[in-house]
This record gives C-alpha cells, structure tokens and sequence, in this order.
C-alpha cells in the first residue's frame, strides 16, 4: 500500500507516517520501480497501535515505546474500532448521497413549478442562527468566524432560509430580515454540541409551497411571502408557526434574462389530519 493511501485509510499525515518509520516503528518495503514506500498489513496494524496510543493520551515517543508486546486481543479491539468508524462514515455519506440526490430533483422541477401551489409533508429539521440582513448591512448571529468556519467542516452544503413568523407575512413588508441554516435531521444529529444550544426546531408538518421570481433577492424582504399570504387568505386556509424562503443558488433562462427564484414555504392546519 502507498504512504498516500495509508494515510487516507488511517486518517494521519504522510508526515506522521514517516516519523514512525524513522522510529523503527513500520519497516515499509520500497518498490524496485520507483522506489516508493509500500506498506504491508504489519505495517499498518502497527500504526494503528500508535494511533491507538496516542488517542488514550500517550505521546509520539510513548506510543512508539508501546507498540511491542501488545495483546492479540488489544489489536483485535482497535482494528474493530477502526472497522466501526470506516462503516459508520459509509453510512454518514449515503445519508448524504440521498439528501442531495432529493435536493436535486426538487431544484430540476422549480422551474416549472413557478406560480403554482401544492401541499407537501415536510420532515423534521433545525433551523441554526446566521444573520440579519438589510439593505445597508449583514450583522451575523456570531462575532467569531471561526464559529462559521467549524460549522462548515461539518456541513457538506449550506442551505440558507429566509425565515419569519406566519403572523408577520401579511403586514408591509419588513427592511430587515433573519436568516438561518436550514439542516436536515440526519446531519444535526452529527453537529457537536456547541451548535446544537441555538437551534430552534421545525416540527414535522403540513406546508403550502410555491416558487415565485424574486428579481430583487439581494435586498431580501418579507415582500417575497406577499403571494402564499393572498392564497391563504382566498382559500381561508389558517397558517401556523414559521415560513420559509430559500434562494437555490443558481438562475435559470426566461427570455433570455437570467433570474433568480425563490422557495417559499408556510405551514398550514389541514382538518382531519
């Protein structure tokens, strides 16, 4: 095995594994071809001890010290643990897979769903504070940059969502508008705990969607729940909690003009549901 693939497998540095060759820790062959490293399974059964090691608090040389004279039973325990870790990734990034999957047949057909209203059951997700926005400025929820920049190790995609209360969607429209990250249940479920204290929940519910053209998305508004409230109103359909906005982050062709859209949702009481 290359030192580049054992290092994808073990989730160390190439770095690191040459600091252990230099140890006396790996003895990797090298081919005649080329003369590159290549690492057989004591190898690595090797420096998953030290990963082990160090995990449990020992330092680069102890753990180098502790790698002779360990239990079969003890290599067998890590390499499980490592086993446990590789198939709980391939679970995380099918989970993923599917998401994005769904998140991009629903972006294929907005376009011909412009101007039209239909009723969805939506799942359970969170929505995470980001900012407030008006014309004049952004003010983000969290002073740090370091906060958004942890976040985003943790999400492979943002998804933004203009957000207010049902109660406010049939007044004049507001100047300045709150905006949150809108993250499935799937991938809340893996944030650290440090996000989790601001999330406010999005009950799984009933919601009256549609896609309306929003020519000034820039300058967000509450303007741009202004044709759900008028639908609601005609059909005397009650809504209740939080609506929605998202902006996909792509335009599409109308004569010729690129535009951009938007993806309004509002969730709604349906009798005898």
């Amino acid at each position: 095995m290359k030192i580049s693939d054992a290092a994808k497998l073990l989730g160390i540095s190439t770095d690191t594994i040459r600091y252990y060759e230099k140890e006396g820790v790996i003895t990797p062959k090298r081919t005649s071809k080329n003369n590159y490293r290549d690492l057989d399974n004591r190898d690595i059964i090797s420096l998953l001890i030290c990963i082990y090691n160090r995990k449990i608090g020992y330092s680069m040389k102890e753990s180098v010290e502790y790698v002779e004279g360990i239990p079969v039973s003890k290599i067998t325990d890590i390499l499980n643990k490592k086993i446990d870790e590789l198939e709980l990734e391939v679970k995380e990034t099918k989970n993923l897979i599917n998401y994005l999957t769904t998140l991009k047949m629903e972006s294929e057909i907005d376009f011909y769903n412009i101007g039209n209203y239909w009723i969805t059951v939506e799942p359970k997700c969170y929505l995470l504070p980001y900012a407030k926005i008006s014309q004049s400025e952004i003010c983000f929820t969290k002073d740090n940059p370091r906060y958004y920049a942890k976040l985003f190790e943790y999400l492979p995609f943002i998804n933004q969502a203009q957000v207010t209360n049902v109660e406010n969607i049939c007044d004049s429209p507001q100047s300045v508008t709150e905006w949150f990250f809108v993250i499935p249940e799937i991938i809340y479920n893996q944030l650290p705990q440090e996000f989790l204290k601001d999330a406010r929940v999005m009950p799984r519910q009933h919601c009256l969607n549609t896609v309306v053209i929003n020519e000034n998305w820039e300058y967000p508004n509450t303007e741009i729940f202004k044709d759900l409230s008028i639908y609601l109103k005609k059909r005397n359909i009650k809504s209740c909690g939080i609506a929605t906005a998202t902006y996909p982050n792509y335009y599409f062709q109308e004569n010729g003009k690129k535009v951009r859209y938007a993806k309004v949702k509002v969730p709604i009481e349906l009798k005898g549901v």
